[in-house]
């Protein structure tokens, strides 16, 4: 009866979860750049159950137990991952705007804890001229300077950065991750590398469109159908758990009791 308990338990608490990511892949359905996270579950091992005939077969023990089948134990969340695949490509014509076509590239930013990913090309200059991103923190170039920005300028698939005026030419630093799995989320659409996935900075992996953003590769309709099923199968594991406290409350009721 116990173990009913902890079985529909562990299915509600593993569904809160996967409701969680569901939910955040809804709230930046429109962020540029965002990436789906997708939930993976795992059963628990089963329990094999078996039957204790009444009659003992003192010289052959095992003709005594029949195998009834097995019993489920639980369900817990195993793993969230990235879905790296690339989002839509929207023209938008503002020169700041940079989309990177490559799966598994990105640009860098330098933040307070140091440098970080990101594949939201929506970029600004400050006041000061600098590019930033949609939080302020200055865009890279390949020798890790910030980029500053005079005047009128453009941006070719190598992410070469020429200016009208005649300024030298910078270029943007982007990074092709090996294993982009590995990158940690640590909000407003950055990644950390603190597992050491293996990086390269080869102009094949610099494949940046101007004037273009990289939508969202989360399907928002697809979503709210899993969100549904989230809610569905928590409603019915919410129920099993009833059943079970009212099978226990009249098993209570009754031990002891005489007729």
């Amino acid at each position: 009866m116990i173990k009913g308990w902890y079985t529909a338990a562990s299915g509600m608490m593993t569904q809160m979860s996967r409701q969680d990511v569901i939910a955040n892949n809804i709230a930046n359905a429109a962020t540029s750049g965002y990436k789906k996270q997708m939930s993976l579950s795992r059963a628990f091992p089963d329990m094999l159950i078996s039957r204790l005939e009444s009659t003992t077969d003192l010289g052959n023990p095992s003709h005594n137990i029949h195998t009834i089948g097995r019993l489920g134990t639980g369900v817990g969340l195993e793993e969230i991952s990235t879905d790296l695949s690339v989002g839509n490509l929207a023209k938008t014509d503002v020169p700041t705007d940079f989309s990177l076509a490559q799966t598994g590239s990105y640009f860098v930013v330098e933040t307070e804890q140091g440098e970080r990913y990101t594949r939201n090309g929506a970029f600004k200059i400050n006041s000061e001229g600098g590019l930033t991103d949609s939080q302020g923190n200055p865009v890279l170039d390949e020798n890790n300077r910030h980029i500053m920005i005079s005047g009128e300028f453009s941006v070719d698939r190598t992410g070469v950065i020429s200016f009208a005026d005649g300024t030298a030419a910078v270029t943007l630093k982007v990074l092709q991750f090996d294993d982009p799995q590995k990158l940690q989320r640590i909000g407003d659409n950055l990644y950390s590398n603190e597992e050491g996935s293996t990086m390269s900075a080869s102009p094949a992996s610099r494949d940046i469109l101007q004037g273009y953003l990289e939508s969202s590769n989360v399907n928002a309709i697809m979503e709210m159908v899993d969100l549904l099923s989230v809610v569905r199968a928590y409603e019915s594991l919410q129920k099993v758990v009833q059943a079970e406290d009212e099978t226990a409350g009249v098993a209570i009721d009754q031990v002891g009791s005489t007729s």
